[in-house]
């Protein structure tokens, strides 16, 4: 009897899942063709394909041919994976692109010669009169591109340009943001040391850009950049002497407060034993 229960429950399921088959092929069948559709309509239906959809729609679909070249789809594509159009859209619209589309392909050009030759990639953009060669629109654009690979982003901005490093930092936004290991690490993981293969003088320099914003964004926090350094330097080696395998005795929270405090005048013992805290619990500022 339980046998036949499920064989009967198993089949009442198939003969459901066939109904339903049915029913989304007939609605299907039932809808009008693309290119009937008002044009509004059909752009944004097209809207919801990435490019590499769009093109394949256009070459197989030959009625859609036309549809997937529009202007439209194309700037708003453009716009979505490289935000830096979007505050440089005036710009872009003052010049006589061919189409939109052929844009498009030129950023993604530019980034594919990027991960080759960042130096390369940036005159790409600047040829095709995209990117300007003022440090704070070469920033701007790195900064907002996330597709970049970071070992060339680290090239490109700790030894080609170091100023548009300086106009990178610039653009990050630490204000109210109280929890300072926190803020490191999250800046840090933009530059990653091992994967970036960082030297000392680099690291360095990150620190002193990273220092200068921070004290910018947090005056009321009342510490100056060469106190924010000094606790940055003593947050990288707490967690070099956490993770390292052949330090056995770890530095202790006693340990960490009296070597800071030397450096870090007017700073409490509470805030840097809440430094000390974070690092133990949630791991180093380096990965």
């Amino acid at each position: 009897w339980y046998q036949r229960r499920v064989r009967g429950t198993v089949e009442d399921v198939k003969e459901k899942k066939k109904k339903v088959n049915k029913s989304l092929k007939e609605d299907t069948t039932n809808l009008p063709p693309l290119t009937l559709l008002p044009q509004e309509v059909a752009i944004k239906i097209l809207s919801n394909l990435t490019a590499t959809e769009l093109c394949l729609a256009g070459c197989v679909i030959s009625p859609w041919a036309d549809m997937t070249e529009d202007d439209i789809l194309w700037f708003n594509l453009v716009k979505s994976e490289w935000k830096y159009a979007k505050y440089v859209q005036d710009r872009i619209l003052e010049q006589s692109w061919q189409s939109f589309k052929k844009l498009y392909l030129v950023m993604d050009e530019a980034q594919l010669i990027f991960a080759v030759n960042p130096l390369k990639g940036i005159e790409y953009l600047q040829d095709h009169r995209i990117l300007s060669e003022d440090a704070s629109d070469i920033a701007l654009y790195l900064h907002t591109t996330e597709k970049l690979r970071k070992e060339e982003l680290c090239t490109y901005l700790l030894q080609h340009r170091p100023d548009v490093l300086e106009d990178y930092v610039k653009l990050e936004d630490y204000s109210n943001q109280s929890v300072l290991p926190n803020v490191l690490r999250n800046f840090l993981t933009k530059f990653p040391a091992k994967q970036c293969k960082l030297g000392k003088e680099q690291i360095g320099l990150l620190l002193i850009k990273f220092s200068l914003r921070y004290s910018e964004c947090n005056p009321q926090a009342g510490l100056s950049q060469d106190i924010v350094y000094n606790i940055c330097c003593s947050l990288m080696l707490l967690g070099y002497d956490f993770t390292h395998p052949l330090i056995k005795n770890k530095m202790s929270k006693r340990e960490f407060i009296r070597n800071t405090r030397e450096v870090t005048p007017g700073v409490s013992n509470d805030y840097l034993g809440h430094m000390y805290d974070n690092i133990y619990l949630i791991g180093p500022v380096v990965r």
